[in-house]
C-alpha cells in the first residue's frame, strides 16, 4: 500500500513539473524572442545598434 502511495507522488510530482515546464514556456514566448532569451543584455543581438536588434524597430528607420 505504501509503495502504491510513493508511486502516485512520483507520477503527480513529474506531471507537475512538467505542466510548469509548458506554463513557463508558453509565458515567455508571449514575450517575445528578446524579452523571453536568458541571456539578457549580454546577447549582442539585443543591442540597438545592431542589425539584428529584437526591437520594433526596423533595419531601413535605423540611422
Amino acid at each position: 500500500m505504501a509503495a502504491m502511495i510513493v508511486n502516485i507522488v512520483i507520477v503527480a510530482l513529474i506531471f507537475g513539473y512538467s505542466g510548469w515546464m509548458i506554463y513557463r514556456h508558453v509565458q515567455k514566448g508571449k514575450q517575445g524572442a528578446c524579452a523571453g532569451c536568458d541571456k539578457g543584455k549580454t546577447c549582442p543581438a539585443a543591442a540597438m545598434d545592431s542589425p539584428l536588434s529584437c526591437s520594433s524597430a526596423t533595419l531601413g528607420s535605423k540611422r
